[in-house]
């Protein structure tokens, strides 16, 4: 345990040393961003303006996908490199524990600082500005939007809805982006994070081309059938009775979603100790 709490220490700065200043910049854009929108209008028109939280949780999920897709290559892509890859393998550390500690920090601690460190710094905005509203921290844990109690059609699958809505359920996800581009940072040589969202777009292509002849010639009858139908015919009632499976998968959406995500990032971890087993130079 001495051991690897050395280890994770000395991994720990040697990400901060690759990492750190990149990771700072897009933690802080919370307040660039905002400054610039207000004094872009305050010179615009002649008023301060304060960023509405819809926009500000877009750019959140933008800079928030823009450090999980990047820091991958940057804190453990030159691993595959000859001299820096000799020097992780020469370290007196189990292979186990350097993949726990890799995992650890480019998968949780990464996300999670980041996280914290933005919607930290947002909230300081909307607590000195009035006009910036609810911060980002309340935008996400309020109630499920209003389309889901006022759409009737949707009413039978609101909890659902609402659960597939609740942030606490993306977590997995983040995990899971993170882990691909951990996983491709190890495997391609150069241009590792451009050649690993290149990867998913294809693999994404691939299984769409091979999967939808399948589904059309498997439900072509009831898709004739409703050709045929009414557009005040058509609702999710009908489509609960023609598509018993998918309505299904629609009421269990939050437990589906936890499950294949779970397994998704097992099988994810499984090829990154077999790649990081095979790291020899």
């Amino acid at each position: 345990m001495n051991r690897f709490r050395r280890y994770f220490s000395s991994d720990f700065r040697s990400a901060v040393s690759n990492y750190g200043i990149t990771f700072l910049v897009f933690s802080t854009l919370a307040v660039t961003a905002y400054l610039l929108h207000g004094l872009f209008f305050l010179t615009a028109t002649g008023e301060w303006h304060g960023m509405s939280s819809w926009f500000r949780i877009v750019l959140f999920v933008i800079f928030g996908l823009t450090v999980l897709i990047g820091s991958p290559a940057k804190l453990y892509g030159h691993l595959t490199d000859r001299k820096e890859g000799s020097a992780f393998l020469l370290v007196p550390a189990s292979r186990f524990e350097k993949f726990v500690s890799m995992v650890l920090i480019s998968c949780i601690i990464t996300p999670f600082l980041f996280g914290v460190v933005y919607m930290t710094l947002d909230s300081f905005v909307c607590f000195i500005d009035p006009a910036c509203g609810d911060s980002l921290f309340k935008s996400f844990f309020k109630n499920s939007p209003s389309f889901i109690d006022t759409t009737p059609d949707i009413l039978i699958y609101k909890e659902s809805i609402r659960s597939i809505l609740t942030p606490w359920l993306y977590f997995d996800d983040i995990i899971q982006i993170s882990l691909l581009f951990l996983l491709g940072a190890l495997i391609f040589k150069k241009s590792k994070t451009g050649k690993t969202l290149g990867s998913l777009i294809l693999i994404s292509i691939s299984l769409n081309l091979l999967l939808t002849p399948i589904m059309s010639l498997t439900m072509f009858d009831k898709f004739k059938m409703m050709a045929e139908m009414s557009d005040a015919d058509i609702t999710l009632g009908t489509m609960e009775q023609m598509f018993p499976f998918f309505s299904w998968v629609l009421r269990n959406l939050a437990i589906l979603d936890t499950i294949s995500d779970t397994l998704m990032n097992g099988l994810l971890m499984f090829f990154l100790w077999l790649r990081l087993k095979k790291i020899k130079h």
